[in-house]
């Protein structure tokens, strides 16, 4: 795509973060909804790991199209792909054509290019990227050239969801991207990443590859454009959360577009809804310092520690994730998980939204497992350090321990991660104070509908 065109800045999403059901039938008249009642200006129609109808793109295009929703100009439809690597090839190449679809009826109905962007998860390296590259340029060709319509181009935009990957975001793009002028956009995902290498790694990692963006400017002659995709739980980078929004777009900052979850339309007021969407707007595409080398070791070492403790929990956490429904049409983890690694030991584990559901069910928000770590780090007087780069750090423990219980830690996981959470709190002053009602769901027998009420009580399911 030459030239520069109108991005973006805040992409509606279908994730399963949400206590209510939205089937796959749903997700049309949900895409226009999107922008006509949340002023969303993108809408990610999801095939990662997902039973998404090949046929929803241009469904989405018909709808939006008679509704008076002006496509391919201040609203657009975005689709992510399976990675070819990680689930079957057919099922990114009938993506990549439903994306093509979708643009021929865009472009038969309104005269205008409806998708310009697919987005690929993933991504660690360029060989994937120049696949899809070849493959969306045969199919429009076979596209023009059978049907005389000019379709449009169609540019990838690759998802960087690792934290160790994204130390090397300058590096990867500089091989996806060649110079030129012209806007092009990259995508950081955190809650992944949170999963692999936990959530202090993980924010991290994030903002390190945010601060890299404007050097990769100058060295190629691009308009870079970040993409962040963060959910409302801290763990997953708590940029939807009401009570956290107007601090992480701080933490965040260099950002150009958000991502808005389904938790933050479905489970919060348009009110708080409304307050997450000017905080995400007012902070948009402000400068990020870049931060100190000094962090470079700390993100390795909180990464192993990390997944050192979490491995001792593996079976613990995949038991009780098979209590967490999922409240979109999506493919179980069972059979598309996350590959967690620890020395040459390598499980299958749930994915972030179900992952992150499942330590609230047992008790411990997720970013309370970097306790033993933290301690170190106030020890040897390195947390200033940290704190430096995620100022929001604190506030995100401070809101999680409103949902630590000790006793139902210890009832599901035994002693250690209870006594590794009081010993952090005691050295930032931080006290566990879960609500009454909150507690008394944590303390019932473990089902469905007992998740979904805890998920209801937080405002999210994970």
């Amino acid at each position: 795509m030459r030239g520069n065109v109108y991005i973006p800045k805040l992409m509606c999403t279908q994730h399963p973060d949400t206590t209510v059901k939205v089937t796959a039938a749903e997700e049309v008249d949900e895409a226009v909804v999107a922008h006509t009642a949340y002023g969303c200006d993108e809408v990610m129609v999801d095939y990662e790991g997902k039973t998404t109808p090949y046929s929803q793109p241009k469904d989405v295009v018909i709808k939006a199209s008679r509704s008076g929703v002006p496509l391919g100009e201040k609203m657009f439809i975005t689709v992510r792909l399976p990675n070819p690597k990680l689930e079957e090839f057919d099922r990114a190449m009938l993506s990549l054509e439903a994306a093509i679809v979708a643009n021929y009826f865009s472009v038969k109905y309104t005269g205008r290019q409806a998708v310009r962007w697919v987005i690929l998860p993933m991504v660690e390296d360029i060989d994937t990227v120049s696949l899809v590259r070849r493959m969306l340029k045969r199919k429009y060709e076979v596209y023009k050239s059978e049907t005389g319509v000019d379709i449009g181009d169609v540019e990838v935009v690759p998802l960087v969801e690792d934290a160790i990957v994204q130390l090397k975001t300058r590096q990867i793009l500089g091989q996806v991207f060649e110079s030129g002028t012209r806007d092009v956009r990259v995508f950081f995902g955190k809650s992944d990443s949170a999963v692999k290498h936990g959530h202090l790694a993980s924010s991290l990692a994030m903002a390190y590859a945010l601060s890299t963006i404007p050097k990769l400017e100058a060295e190629l002659g691009l308009k870079v454009k970040p993409i962040i995709g963060m959910g409302s739980p801290p763990f997953r980078g708590g940029l939807n959360n009401p009570k956290l929004c107007h601090l992480e777009v701080v933490q965040y900052a260099g950002y150009h577009t958000a991502t808005i979850q389904s938790a933050v339309r479905y489970d919060v007021s348009l009110e708080e809804y409304a307050r997450v969407r000017e905080s995400i707007l007012n902070a948009c595409c402000s400068a990020r310092l870049s931060p100190a080398d000094e962090i470079m070791p700390i993100i390795t070492e909180a990464s192993a520690k990390y997944r050192s403790l979490v491995f001792k929990y593996v079976d613990k956490v995949t038991e009780m994730a098979r209590l967490v429904p999922s409240t979109r049409d999506r493919i179980s983890w069972k059979e598309y998980g996350r590959l967690f690694s620890h020395g040459d030991s390598v499980v299958n584990m749930p994915r972030a939204i179900v992952y992150t559901s499942t330590w609230y069910s047992l008790g411990l928000p997720p970013t309370l497992l970097d306790a033993p770590y933290v301690v170190e780090l106030a020890k040897s007087g390195m947390l200033d350090t940290v704190l430096k780069v995620l100022p929001t750090y604190l506030k995100e423990l401070e809101y999680d321990m409103e949902y630590f219980d000790s006793k139902t830690v210890e009832k599901y996981l035994g002693g250690e991660l209870a006594k590794y959470v009081f010993e952090m709190s005691d050295y930032l002053g931080i006290e566990a104070r879960p609500n009454p009602a909150y507690l008394s769901l944590l303390r019932m027998p473990r089902s469905e509908s007992n998740i979904i009420a805890m998920g209801k009580f937080r405002k999210f399911l994970g």
